[in-house]
């Protein structure tokens, strides 16, 4: 079955105006001047959307200007440009801008986006390993001590393949354990749910799930928690960003064909 999220997505790009056809890649966002685009600017625009519409017009500005933006990924700095469609007599103002960028592409047989800000990341690189004996032993007696509420939980997750994420003077540690496979062989869809633990001061707690598996993790809130990249197979692309401060909660999404 489809997620929320895919489902959300599919929506949003099916209400796109019938005179922005052809426009089949789109990445929405609820975080001001956090925007997804392809490295190359040859793949064509990213149309961009946000929750406040006051921010397309702080991103359009801020590319008109000539000021950098700054991938999360790596923190490397781009040039963004911002395309605005046509706009005919009597029209509301744009709600999406087409996203291009101009710097560094690496070598790749395959289309490659990042996720962008106006400004750079504070912690450009995460520490991403397997947890210690010590780490993965606290982690699942923290899982065992609440049956009522992690024994399904308990059954599904793949304790060899968890990895911790760690900003480098971070207090905190984020650990990621996969979970169950979920598939729609019909929708050409399949993802494996992943569960998220942060380990603070006083111990570990649960997060929640994500739909698919991070690729990347980034920071967006300028802490020692990171947002997480996440993939799902789909016909196209489905990726979406999820945040940790505050609780688990998708920030921002990416998708099409």
């Amino acid at each position: 079955m489809l997620t929320r999220q895919c489902l959300a997505l599919i929506v949003a790009l099916a209400c796109v105006s019938p005179a922005w056809a052809g426009m089949d890649q789109e990445g929405s966002s609820q975080r001001p001047g956090l925007f997804f685009a392809w490295l190359s600017p040859d793949d064509g625009p990213v149309w961009a959307t946000f929750e406040n519409p006051a921010h397309l017009q702080q991103m359009v500005r801020h590319c008109h200007t000539g000021a950098p933006v700054f991938a999360l990924q790596a923190g490397t700095r781009y040039q963004c440009k911002a395309e605005l469609p046509p706009k005919s007599a009597g029209q509301e103002e744009p709600y999406a801008a087409g996203m291009t960028v101009q710097g560094p592409v690496p070598q790749s047989d395959t289309r490659q986006y990042r996720i962008f800000a106006l400004t750079p990341p504070r912690t450009p690189q995460w520490l991403v390993a397997e947890p210690d004996a010590e780490q993965l032993g606290a982690l699942q007696s923290f899982v065992q001590s609440d049956d009522r509420r992690f024994g399904a939980l308990r059954r599904q997750l793949q304790w060899g393949a968890a990895r911790t994420v760690q900003q480098p003077q971070g207090a905190r540690t984020t650990v990621v354990v996969p979970g169950r496979v979920v598939r729609d062989r019909d929708a050409f869809y399949g993802a494996q749910r992943h569960h998220v633990f942060v380990r603070g001061s006083s111990g570990y707690a649960y997060m929640g799930e994500v739909p698919g598996k991070p690729d990347s993790y980034v920071d967006i809130d300028g802490n020692d928690l990171p947002g997480l990249v996440v993939s799902e197979g789909c016909d196209g692309w489905c990726v979406s960003l999820w945040g940790l401060t505050g609780g688990l909660r998708q920030v921002a999404r990416f998708g099409g064909h």
